[in-house]
């Protein structure tokens, strides 16, 4: 089953990171309690009652402005996207299978799992960094949702459910699961 993307009411996602979804059970909820707008709905998908056939919306608008939430949550895709897949000792970028994050300070002498003390490390470089304190290649630091939200953009590492939300998220849609 499919998602619905979310729009606020100014025609952007609620937020970038990541983009703002419902499932389409809710989408069919809040458009039923005339929440939302429909923007586009899935081709040839709908769900029926005995009384009712309804298509499955595809992007969805808010009625009503929602004030956006800005934060950037700390866990490891955001630290990913914020050193850009890229492991900060040898300086290569991976998949995100082949990716680890790692302790700055390690947690044996005090280290805290935080913005400031983790980054994006392979497991090569994590194997042989052990315990030691070694310095990154870019001192890891808290970002910014701006910074994210454009990262998140140039690093799309989800898939999209209908190719018409690339326009209001703001990428170019490529189909992978052609390959």
């Amino acid at each position: 089953m499919s998602d619905t993307l979310l729009l606020n009411q100014d025609g952007r996602p609620l937020r970038m990171l990541p983009p703002s979804t419902l499932s389409w059970q809710d989408a069919v909820k809040a458009l039923w309690l005339d929440k939302v707008v429909v923007i586009k709905n899935y081709n040839d998908w709908v769900v029926r009652s005995q009384k009712v056939v309804l298509p499955v919306p595809s992007i969805v608008m808010t009625k009503e402005y929602i004030l956006p939430q800005l934060g950037v949550n700390f866990n490891r895709k955001m630290v990913y996207l914020r050193d850009e897949y890229t492991c900060q000792y040898c300086g290569c970028e991976f998949e995100v299978d082949d990716l680890t994050l790692d302790h700055v300070v390690p947690k044996s002498q005090g280290g805290k799992l935080e913005w400031d003390n983790v980054v994006t490390a392979c497991t090569s470089c994590n194997f042989m960094k052990g315990a030691d304190l070694m310095r990154p290649l870019n001192e890891p630091r808290q970002p910014n949702y701006w910074e994210m939200a454009r990262k998140a953009r140039e690093y799309v590492r989800f898939s999209m459910k209908d190719p018409a939300w690339a326009e209001y998220i703001g990428v170019e849609y490529s189909d992978d699961r052609a390959a």
